[in-house]
């Protein structure tokens, strides 16, 4: 029975190994496709994309300032960091403005360059005349979430103004109509009143013109709000209003719901049922909310260069430098098999699984591997193996459980200096040196779990045989 567990657990290794090294291969159309996830990969050891943006020809002298390349290289980290980023490199010429950013090539690449100039500034202007009543300044930041009532979900977005933003909006809700329901039954009455017109016309007698003219001047005099609208984007300024101007708006108008002291809540998208058409709102509320939220662009800028970049660490290079680790591994399990006999044999097929289980942890806890990482990578394999080896020699001379486990405690207790600079390195803003702070940590997990499990079992059944 004994035997029986020990061939399980090794073949239970051997099959994660498999899993873990060769890969799960399905068929997909006419190819073979390997189902095992990746390793997420720095940009020094892949490709990266490399993204240099500029300043607009025609923006204003006055406004190329270093203070204003500063900000919006902030900006451009606060977006990259609330996109979920974390390997990049941004990097500002101050002579030019010029801002080069360095991210790896992934499934989300396009998506940030997308977002490194794309603009979030919100206006509220008179609608008529194009006037600008509340500038993109006096707005802080924005948050969204979604209401649900009887016709279905609605989804929202509320804009927080500084205080020289609510006392604006207060002046702007007293002197304009800038609400939904209130806009609505404006143009509501605009349309009647255009219908009544057009129906007098057709009237011959002085009288029922008299009479119109009398009913519309007293119409005009109720009617005294004019409409103000809210967009987010990039609007045109009040100078580039005219006709020949070439600048296109972009900007989006967006339903303002409610108004309170230095909220602004204006809805995304109506309220509806439908889930696919819920998750493009909530997906348009949270783009919103991230381009207002990272800061603003005091100067728009333009993309310049976007290239490829192939990283200077070919892949020859790395399976070489793999084949080599290898190899010392195995002449180092060789000789732990050949002074502890059976008992190394189990232990080094147990590291074999360690390593496994290790590298598939890496890649579907989504950590980042770069150099640094690498070096993790075989300090982790390097305590595990210590720790191996202790377990062998405490079993040599004593087989008890109690003296296993006081080793297993003295072990842990002299890496406690290592596991508090791993998680102090996992929050630690260089990508590079939270890849060794997030592998070192999942290591450290893993050893402790692991040989408790595989190890110590295998162990204990070879001796009860």
């Amino acid at each position: 029975m004994k035997k029986i567990k020990i061939i399980t657990i090794v073949l239970a290794i051997i099959l994660v190994t498999l899993v873990a090294f060769v890969g799960v291969y399905m068929q997909k159309q006419n190819r073979m496709e390997n189902k095992v996830k990746d390793y997420q990969l720095s940009r020094e050891l892949d490709r990266g994309r490399v993204i240099e943006i500029k300043p607009v020809e025609d923006t204003e002298e006055g406004k190329l300032t270093v203070k204003n390349y500063q900000v919006i290289k902030n900006t451009l980290e606060k977006r990259l960091k609330n996109l979920g980023a974390t390997d990049y490199v941004i990097s500002l010429n101050t002579a030019d403005g010029t801002i080069r950013i360095e991210l790896p090539e992934d499934d989300n690449t396009d998506l940030y360059a997308y977002y490194i100039t794309a603009q979030g500034q919100v206006q509220i202007r008179e609608k008529d005349t194009g006037v600008e009543l509340l500038s993109d300044s006096m707005v802080k930041s924005a948050k969204y979430n979604y209401i649900y009532n009887s016709s279905g979900y609605q989804t929202y977005v509320e804009i927080e103004l500084t205080k020289e933003g609510q006392a604006k909006i207060e002046e702007i809700a007293n002197n304009y109509a800038i609400l939904s329901n209130e806009i609505d039954e404006i143009e509501a009455k605009q349309e009647e009143d255009t219908e009544t017109t057009e129906e007098t016309t057709e009237q011959t007698t002085q009288e029922a013109t008299t009479e119109n003219e009398e009913n519309a001047a007293q119409e005009t005099q109720e009617q005294t709000k004019k409409i103000a609208v809210l967009s987010i984007g990039t609007p045109k300024t009040s100078s580039d209003s005219t006709e020949d101007s070439e600048e296109t708006d972009t900007s989006t108008e967006y339903d303002v719901s409610k108004i309170e002291k230095n909220k602004i809540t204006i809805n995304i998208g109506t309220t509806t049922t439908n889930s696919t058409s819920v998750q493009n709102n909530m997906s348009k509320a949270s783009e919103i909310s991230m381009l207002v939220s990272s800061g603003k662009y005091p100067i728009e800028y333009e993309i310049e260069n976007n290239r490829l970049e192939i990283s200077s660490i070919t892949t020859k290079q790395i399976m070489i430098f793999a084949i080599a680790i290898l190899a010392i591994l195995v002449i180092i399990l060789i000789a732990i098999s050949i002074k502890y006999k059976l008992q190394g044999l189990l232990v080094s097929i147990s590291f074999i699984g360690f390593v496994a289980i290790f590298s598939l942890l890496l890649r579907y806890a989504n950590v980042l591997i770069s150099i640094e990482g690498i070096y993790a990578i075989l300090l982790i394999c390097a305590i595990n193996l210590k720790l191996n080896t202790d377990i062998l020699e405490v079993r040599k001379v004593n087989m008890t459980n109690e003296v296993v486990l006081n080793t297993y405690k003295e072990f842990f207790i002299k890496l406690i200096p290592i596991i508090i600079i791993s998680i102090v390195f996992c929050f630690a803003s260089w990508t590079n040196l939270s890849s060794f702070g997030m592998i070192m940590f999942w290591g450290l997990v893993l050893i402790a779990i692991y040989n408790v499990l595989i190890t110590k079992t295998l162990l204990k059944l070879k001796e009860s045989k």
